[in-house]
């Protein structure tokens, strides 16, 4: 980021907020229109790369922070270590589910 003159904390929150936001928003579009695997990889890594540059430009520690949500959705896994599912796909909290805490990275 410095080498595009984005240092974090260095701009107006407002107005960081607007940019960022921006440049997720478009890079999800182009994930909407995606046409290809090729796009839709392209597009999944601008997103990835605007959102860690998001992330820093707030000075927060991002991967520390992926870490956390990581673990807290293993803790998901029932007893036995398997998923649960609701209907539609979606894994449920299972009995050892921790909240993440991202407190502690920003």
């Amino acid at each position: 980021m410095e080498a595009f003159g984005q240092l974090p904390n260095t701009m107006d929150s407002d107005k960081l907020w607007d940019l960022r936001f921006k440049l997720i928003a478009e890079e999800v579009l182009e994930l909407k229109n995606a046409t290809t695997k090729e796009d839709i990889l392209d597009a999944l890594i601008d997103i990835l790369y605007v959102t860690y540059g998001a992330g820093l430009a707030f000075n927060f520690d991002m991967q520390g922070a992926f870490d956390e949500v990581h673990k807290s959705n293993m803790s998901k896994l029932s007893e036995d270590g398997t998923p649960i599912y609701r209907e539609d796909g979606k894994v449920l909290k299972g009995p050892n589910y921790f909240k993440p805490d991202l407190r502690k990275f920003v």
